[in-house]
């Protein structure tokens, strides 16, 4: 999805495509993505040992039209009902769907990141 004005922990908005990894009830647990890969390998798939783990999405590989990572270094929880807001509201665009099986991929890739707490490997697991 296509979040407008997506808010960062420093107070400072942009738009960003975020991944919903996990959900559970109410409770969506999203990542957000960048085309920016100077931190990260070129190698496709999970890269979840590195400094800044994350998994590429190489370009032409499902909705992304060119290498995005999906950045697995924070985990943001959203309200699913709030969210639905936002897209009536014209906030948040869906964007593409990734397939079943590469969604399952990045959800494993997430849970072996050092920054995913208990409770949001949880929601993944419930989601799996």
């Amino acid at each position: 999805m296509l979040h407008r004005s997506f808010v960062f922990d420093d107070g400072t908005t942009k738009d960003k495509y975020l991944v919903i990894v996990g959900r559970v009830d109410a409770t969506l647990l999203a990542v957000k993505t960048t085309s920016k890969g100077h931190r990260y390998r070129n190698d496709f798939g999970c890269q979840s040992a590195n400094r800044f783990p994350a998994f590429l999405l190489t370009a032409g590989c499902c909705c992304f039209p060119k290498h995005t990572w999906v950045c697995l270094g924070d985990f943001y929880e959203l309200d699913a009902n709030e969210l639905a807001q936002k897209v009536a509201q014209g906030q948040v665009y869906p964007f593409g769907v990734l397939p079943a099986e590469l969604l399952r991929n990045i959800q494993f890739c997430a849970k072996g990141c050092d920054d995913i707490s208990a409770h949001q490997e949880s929601l993944i697991d419930q989601s799996l």
